[in-house]
């Protein structure tokens, strides 16, 4: 962790309840803002690198839900890595290193006009710091080493080969290997050391910007096609263990780590409702009254979803009839910050699928059926 943590963590945790939500309350108001002041600038597209300014207003969209997120979670460690990823990402794929500090002088200004003097000296007070650290920031940007997988099991076809089939959007090639999983463990194996090291791989090459947008969805739609048909043909009929209910996040889209897992588990014994992306809390609260499960997994890949996810943890803690239910979280940004997890009110952390079925057979053994 660099040695601004400190000071980070310092800033973070003066930033109050009330600050952090008149900054959502506004939220809005700030984005129009720091869009219309960059917006007017000759030298807009030699910032943003000609990309299209709804690419700028995304990223802008995004800044203030991570910003939001930070002052809720107060995690130095998700603080630190985004803001990183960020500079990487979008260096990549074309902005100027420049872009950074404009857009946070805009922010600055947009919190100073719109918010109370009291909470925009506080939150402004992170802005300075992000500004002043700003050659830090493109320093580790262009030095950390992309977090990917290796592929550690060759009983598979090549991962190369199956990585340019899918960015080539060859469906038939893979799904061709489906037809070489033949057991449950096989199954799992391929799940683990395949798929997930494949899709990390693909992220990477987005993040670079050597693929597009269209290309990573493409690779996640027939990823998502080649996993349903392996676990056609290896599905356990047999459910001697408990309930289970796993989703992603709500505004949470990377479903393929959740499928995973709810398909490691339903093959090993567990009987499993398995929601996909994006499902509103209420909505899930509602499941899980009705299905009564013994635990719940919940996915997330992006930093502005954590406090929704955090939410969505609390409200299910309210609830008297669902209080003993385990939580389990999982997914890209937690590998990433390896304490998240406890900031968010989840009762452990799966790295990966087997850690994820580990952990759900502990919890079981645990009561051995009873009083569930």
């Amino acid at each position: 962790m660099l040695n601004i943590g400190a000071e980070i963590t310092s800033n973070l945790e003066k930033i109050t309840l009330k600050a952090a939500e008149e900054y959502n309350k506004k939220m809005n108001t700030l984005i129009k803002e720091v869009n219309e002041n960059l917006s007017q600038r000759d030298d807009l597209m030699q910032l943003i690198g000609n990309n299209p300014i709804k690419k700028m207003k995304d990223n802008h969209e995004n800044h203030a839900g991570f910003m939001y997120n930070s002052f809720k979670v107060k995690s130095e460690e998700l603080f630190i890595n985004t803001i990183i990823w960020v500079y990487r990402t979008y260096k990549n794929h074309g902005f100027s290193y420049q872009y950074f500090p404009v857009e946070l002088k805009a922010w600055k200004s947009a919190v100073n006009n719109n918010l109370s003097s009291e909470n925009s000296e506080l939150i402004i007070n992170i802005y300075n710091l992000m500004l002043d650290n700003h050659k830090l920031f493109v320093k580790e940007s262009e030095s950390r080493e992309d977090n990917e997988f290796e592929v550690s099991n060759n009983q598979f076809n090549s991962p190369d080969e199956f990585l340019k089939a899918l960015l080539e959007g060859n469906h038939d090639q893979c799904l061709s290997e489906a037809e070489n999983i033949k057991s449950k463990d096989e199954m799992l194996l391929y799940f683990e050391n395949m798929i997930k090291p494949t899709m990390y791989k693909v992220g990477s090459l987005w993040e670079k910007g050597v693929i597009s947008t269209a290309q990573e969805h493409l690779a996640s739609s027939i990823v998502a096609r080649v996993n349903s048909s392996i676990y056609a043909n290896n599905i356990s009929l047999k459910k001697n263990k408990g309930k289970a209910v796993i989703s992603a996040a709500v505004n949470e889209f990377h479903e393929i780590g959740a499928r995973i897992i709810a398909d490691t588990l339903e093959s090993s014994g567990w009987e499993v409702d398995y929601l996909g992306a994006d499902t509103p809390p209420d909505d899930l609260i509602e499941l899980l009254k009705i299905k009564k499960p013994f635990m719940v997994g919940l996915s997330a890949a992006m930093p502005f979803n954590i406090v929704p996810l955090k939410e969505t943890i609390s409200k299910i803690r309210d609830e008297e009839e669902l209080k003993n239910i385990k939580i389990l979280v999982g997914g890209k940004i937690f590998n990433e910050n390896l304490k998240l997890w406890e900031k968010v009110g989840a009762d452990a952390c799966a790295f990966d699928s087997k850690e994820a079925l580990r952990q759900a057979n502990k919890w079981w053994e645990e009561v051995d059926g009873k009083n569930v």
